[in-house]
């Protein structure tokens, strides 16, 4: 199992490419965001800061903790003014308090060995009424035998990964200051069937069908 900084690093230069979950988090996400036209985005856990350049948001913020993965997209310490990114850490993010309306964290969490701290910088730079998605890879998914994996050249490799029940995550982002307004699963069935007929995965599609594979949390900054 990979360190997270040495997997993200070794992924990097073919992290581009959709995976399953990375199709499926974008699906839940755009289920759970509210119309973002003229909110200030942060996007904590970036990967390459793909998200950020389609955006309808009046700015877009990046952050990840690889300044490989930023390299590989937009750069580490990119500005045109409307999008940046920077390297940093979720739980200590390099941001000033309440700066933004919309705050993504999305299939990070669950990298974590705590996520209280987490969730307490998430809050931290929310500005109040702001609305914070979190997303990760559902525990059921990780019960089923499920884990994060990457491939490498001919080698697959596994991320480090914690398991979060949804009432940990709950727990901890009220404890930050944050009010749960929605909570939503996202299973494998039509909208990536044919990401495994495509990969002759067909008969693992059969038997994944309908399984959740990415957990996702809608949470409001009240004050």
């Amino acid at each position: 199992m990979l360190e997270v900084r040495e997997g993200y690093r070794l992924w990097a230069p073919s992290y581009a490419e959709e995976t399953v979950a990375s199709k499926l988090d974008d699906l839940l996400v755009a289920d759970l965001t509210p119309p973002m036209t003229g909110l200030r985005l942060l996007d904590a856990g970036c990967g390459t800061g793909r998200r950020l350049q389609d955006c309808a948001a009046a700015s877009a913020t990046g952050v990840d903790l690889s300044p490989d993965m930023l390299d590989a997209g937009l750069g580490s310490d990119f500005d045109d003014g409307r999008i940046r990114t920077m390297v940093g850490d979720v739980r200590d993010l390099p941001l000033p308090d309440r700066s933004f309306d919309l705050v993504w964290c999305r299939l990070v969490i669950g990298h974590l060995p705590a996520i209280d701290r987490a969730y307490a910088e998430l809050a931290r730079v929310a500005d109040k009424g702001a609305t914070v998605i979190v997303t990760d890879f559902h525990p059921d998914a990780v019960a089923a035998g499920h884990k994060r994996t990457f491939r490498n050249g001919d080698q697959v490799h596994e991320l480090e990964h914690h398991v979060y029940e949804p009432h940990a995550h709950i727990a901890a982002a009220r404890a930050a200051g944050l009010s749960l307004m929605a909570q939503r699963d996202a299973k494998i069935g039509p909208q990536v069937e044919e990401m495994f007929a495509s990969t002759n995965r067909m008969a693992l599609y059969q038997e994944a069908a309908g399984l959740p594979l990415v957990l996702g949390f809608a949470f409001r900054k009240d004050n």
